[in-house]
């Protein structure tokens, strides 16, 4: 049997593994091809099941056959498994991890085995996934739990399957407020108050904000990615404000299938807010993320990010509430 895990990296990831630790406690010979590891040398460890019992093989595609200059290798790959329907239908295994495959690489691991998508939860599916989590783990989760975990961690899944284990130790009994003092997350708390200093124009607190963050032991990555998530929600009360500049907290919530607390805020701001503002905002949250993970230094990304949309601001507020167009595209470099 074949099977290929695509989709979210951290849960594609996670459900290959949960299936290499089935077949662990089985009668199976696990092996674990290596990034260097040849097409040929796959195809000969499958057909091995014949001599020696059963046999499964992982082969992580993050690590192997990845590049563009590696598109030879990929197809010999495919070819490989191709040649080993036999030993794959005798009750060899075959688990594949492909968290970035394209469209065409799926269509293609569809042609070959059983293609397990996990797509990453967004929005108010997060909730739910975190709902379907806690049931998993046994947590009687009263009130606005699952919404909590959303609200503190956004769109961070292993740090709230990390918390979901912590909360594990305390009983299976919790609330939101045991939650938040258990969860210690003071960047999702704090993210709308460095927006509202953002948009403010005031750079020296939305430097001291940052700053407070990151000396509570926050990563630059995490701040980022905290402020990023409560700015897409912020988007997208904005695309409601302007829809229906009349609308209310809980029609948003409904609307956005999103938690009431941070949509309040959410909606706050985005009534505030135009489009050439919230583009501006957005383009320069993308180039610090992208900064980031190029390697730049983080805490300067964020830093100098957050002051670049301070700034952006208070030219705004000074030229009479005009947006300052030039300032709007300007990247992180």
């Amino acid at each position: 049997m074949l099977q290929i895990f695509a989709g979210d990296p951290f849960l594609s990831r996670r459900a290959a593994l949960a299936v290499l630790s089935e077949l662990r406690s089985s009668d199976a010979t696990l092996e674990v091809a290596r990034p260097e590891a040849s097409a040929a040398a796959v195809t000969s460890a499958l057909q091995q099941g014949g001599l020696f019992g059963r046999v499964a093989v992982f082969l992580d595609l993050e690590e192997a056959w990845t590049g563009s200059g590696q598109k030879g290798d990929r197809e010999a790959l495919y070819e490989a498994l191709e040649g080993a329907r036999e030993a794959l239908a005798g009750g060899a295994e075959a688990i594949v991890l492909d968290p970035n495959a394209t469209p065409a690489r799926q269509k293609r691991w569809q042609g070959l085995g059983e293609l397990r998508l996990v797509p990453t939860p967004k929005y108010a599916n997060v909730q739910r996934w975190v709902r379907s989590e806690l049931q998993a783990a046994g947590i009687k989760a009263g009130g606005d739990v699952a919404d909590t975990l959303a609200e503190l961690f956004g769109d961070d899944l292993p740090g709230i399957l990390g918390e979901i284990q912590k909360l594990l130790l305390v009983g299976d009994v919790v609330d939101a407020e045991l939650v938040r003092r258990l969860a210690q997350r003071p960047a999702a708390r704090s993210a709308f108050d460095l927006i509202d200093a953002i948009t403010a124009g005031d750079a020296a607190q939305a430097l001291r904000i940052t700053r407070t963050l990151q000396g509570a032991g926050e990563a630059p990555v995490r701040v980022m990615a905290a402020l990023n998530w409560n700015l897409d929600l912020v988007a997208r009360c904005t695309a409601l404000a302007l829809r229906d500049p009349r609308i209310g907290d809980a029609a948003a919530a409904r609307e956005l299938g999103s938690s009431p607390y941070p949509t309040k805020r959410a909606l706050a701001l985005a009534k505030r807010l135009d489009e050439v503002r919230l583009a501006a905002m957005v383009a320069r949250s993308v180039a610090a993320e992208r900064a980031m993970k190029g390697g730049r230094d983080p805490q300067w990304a964020l830093e100098s990010t957050v002051l670049g949309l301070a700034d952006l601001f208070a030219a705004s507020s000074r030229s009479g509430g005009r947006p300052i167009a030039g300032n709007a595209v300007r990247s992180v470099h």
